[in-house]
């Protein structure tokens, strides 16, 4: 195969592949020290285009070695922080953001330790999620994948005698399709830790 048709097959790929499969492909191209600048507009397009934490991770650690692209970085991470800022994938992007000294801003209801690890202030959590319509006053409530009864209008006090690692959620209008009446006030899932 010669360059030129070597540089065809790897932009193709890059264009195509997702999730573990554009990993792989990645890890390989990097193993047979394939130079990956020639390729740099096609990656910040698959970043731009990603939707899950797994691309979105593989992708921005490829780019945010070249200085030129931080602040491609930077828009993709703050326009997306909704699907990379959750479950365990949060700790690994607030390293990266913290290590490259990217411009990201969190969320007020959580403060991030030098240790990449969420400290979240429940009331403002909730206030934020409720004034956006996003959740009720009494959402179900699941604390590490186990549902959990708490006393009505105690959920602040329940929630603040935990050690929490990730509050995500399941807005009103998704949680109700999802647990009918029970889930009229959203969903939250939370992990400890």
């Amino acid at each position: 195969m010669n360059k030129s048709e070597r540089n065809t097959f790897i932009s193709s790929n890059l264009k195509t592949q997702k999730g573990v499969n554009l990993g792989n492909f990645i890890f390989h191209l990097q193993e047979s020290k394939v130079d990956l600048k020639p390729f740099n507009q096609i990656l910040i397009d698959k970043l731009k285009a990603s939707q899950y934490p797994y691309d979105i991770n593989i992708l921005t650690n490829l780019l945010v070695n070249n200085k030129e692209n931080k602040s491609e970085i930077e828009h993709n991470l703050k326009t997306k922080i909704k699907i990379w800022d959750t479950g365990n994938w949060s700790e690994k992007f607030w390293y990266l953001i913290q290590e490259y000294n990217l411009n990201i801003e969190k969320p007020g209801y959580y403060s991030i330790g030098n240790d990449s690890l969420k400290k979240y202030d429940v009331s403002a959590f909730l206030k934020a999620k409720i004034e956006t319509d996003e959740l009720g006053k009494e959402p179900m409530l699941m604390i590490n994948w186990n549902i959990t009864s708490y006393e009505e209008g105690k959920l602040i006090e329940t929630l603040d005698k935990l050690n929490i690692k990730q509050i995500d959620y399941t807005s009103k209008n998704q949680a109700v399709s999802l647990y009918g009446k029970s889930g009229i006030d959203g969903f939250l899932k939370v992990t400890t830790y």
